[in-house]
């Protein structure tokens, strides 16, 4: 939001119709990219390795068939043998710096795991034994087996998961490791291109993707990426884990209402934010974004994990699960778990019906970011280089400030009276002020009395990151009654 709609801190300590809304905007521009020195560290390891990775399945691989006229592989479900694990074989690409490791099975086009060294935690759900189960998609089924995949050309999972990928290293230098991996969508002929890169000193990876349409015809896709995560290390979801999306309302599509409620409702407040209010399997869309990102936290483990994108580009979120503490998730083992969530991002705002055309010879390309942060007590902001929780509790007059790079990062943390940060430069001062310097395994965290007689006369509240040099953020905090919802 523009600087004039933020509300007075006195107004927001009195307010409660407006808890949960998003008082977010950025002031100036983000520092710049990976080639910046700036603000950001440019030491540290980066390694590449190819290797074999061995990862039990249901033999459900004989049940494959082809029908006449159809290029998409089909499965019999009567042949699957549930009973019978196989060991199948992979070829792995694991990416590796001081923060993350990060391993590819890219004869999938899939991101398998994503290890957050400062917890020691993986933050991508995976199944112990990989297995298989119906589909609504041209193909009639899907495997689950765990991690990030992306997906076309629409529908439920696309179909882009079960064909072939090729891939080649094409960078492996000290600046940035890349891997891309190709696929051709068999039944539209669509191309898709994702260069995944790791650089120094960072914990996001990077994934550049492009679909290209090489046909004489025009051809209406949706391109989706699913990541399966259970932020926290626990291979599944905490009891106290929250859902944050940008939005001031979602969607429930007709065949959920009977389990989620009607559509729209608002989201400020709303139970679906944590996945203790999923009583039921069910889905939801974010209509309009206010921001490019999404993030799933772990209150119980203080850890999370988000995606950062264009949302001109990608403007579609879509959130399914299974529901709080269920027992259906499909494990191939039959083992008991809570579930992980599918936070998916798309280039449609509906799933899985909606699409765009991409006429003969066009292309369309975005980059985006993942990375895993911890220790904010949750969040209200993310871009490529920071995560950030700005949150005022107006029931007991305390501002919760935490900040979490996805590198190193140096800067000075500020918070300001919104009146005197629109005075002159050098006119003024902050009310608080912090020079810091942060990495991944060092996050900051304040909590701040407002009830303190410094804050008697603020005429309301921002927080300023950055620096003179490398540009400055500009945030309103986001309302939010007690420690946590529902």
């Amino acid at each position: 939001m523009r600087p004039s709609n933020l509300v007075p801190v006195t107004a927001l300590l009195s307010a409660t119709a407006a808890l949960g809304s998003w008082y977010v905007w950025i002031a100036t521009e983000a520092p710049a990219g990976p080639e910046a020195v700036s603000q950001q560290g440019q030491g540290g390891t980066l390694a590449l390795r190819e290797t074999t990775l061995t990862v039990p399945q249901v033999d459900y691989e004989p049940a494959i068939y082809y029908r006449q006229g159809d290029p998409y592989p089909h499965l019999d479900f009567a042949r699957v043998n549930n009973d019978r694990v196989v060991r199948k074989q992979h070829v792995a690409v694991i990416l590796e710096n001081d923060y993350v490791r990060l391993t590819l099975l890219p004869q999938m086009g899939r991101v398998y795991a994503l290890y957050y060294k400062p917890t020691g935690h993986d933050e991508l759900w995976r199944n112990d034994i990989v297995t298989v189960g119906g589909g609504l998609n041209d193909t009639g089924w899907w495997i689950w087996i765990g991690g990030v995949e992306y997906t076309l050309p629409g529908d439920e999972h696309g179909t882009t998961w079960s064909t072939p990928w090729t891939w080649a290293v094409l960078e492996n230098s000290q600046r940035r490791k890349t891997v891309r991996m190709q696929v051709e969508e068999l039944g539209t002929g669509l191309r898709e291109t994702i260069d995944v890169s790791l650089y120094p000193a960072r914990a996001y990876y990077e994934a550049r993707i492009r679909i290209a349409n090489p046909t004489d015809m025009t051809v209406h896709y949706a391109h989706w990426v699913n990541p399966q995560w259970t932020p926290g290390g626990h291979n599944e979801l905490t009891d106290n884990t929250e859902f944050i999306i940008p939005t001031e309302k979602i969607l429930i599509a007709g065949k959920w209402q009977e389990n989620m409620g009607p559509s729209p409702q608002p989201w400020a407040g709303n139970r679906y934010r944590f996945i203790k209010g999923w009583a039921k399997m069910g889905d939801l869309m974010a209509d309009d974004l206010t921001e490019g990102f999404y993030s799933a936290y772990s209150h119980d483990e203080e850890e999370g994990i988000v995606r950062v994108f264009d949302k001109e580009k990608t403007p579609g979120v879509d959130v399914w699960s299974y529901g709080y503490r269920t027992t259906r998730i499909p494990m191939g083992s039959g083992a008991p778990n809570k579930g992980y969530v599918e936070m998916w991002g798309g280039t449609s705002k509906l799933y899985p019906d909606e699409t765009r055309p991409l006429h003969p010879g066009a292309s369309v390309e975005w980059t985006e970011w993942m990375y895993p942060y911890h220790g904010t007590k949750g969040l209200t902001f993310a871009d490529r280089e920071l995560a950030v929780n700005f949150r005022l509790d107006p029931s007991v007059r305390r501002l919760v400030l935490g900040v979490c790079p996805s590198g190193e990062w140096r800067g000075v943390i500020e918070l300001w009276d919104s009146a005197a940060l629109e005075q002159p430069a050098g006119s003024a001062r902050p009310l608080r002020s912090w020079p810091t310097r942060l990495r991944p395994g060092a996050p900051f965290l304040r909590t701040i009395d407002l009830s303190q007689p410094a804050y008697d006369h603020v005429s309301g509240i921002r927080l300023r990151l950055g620096s003179d040099q490398a540009g400055w953020r500009i945030l309103g905090p986001e309302l939010r009654s007690g420690p946590r919802d529902p």
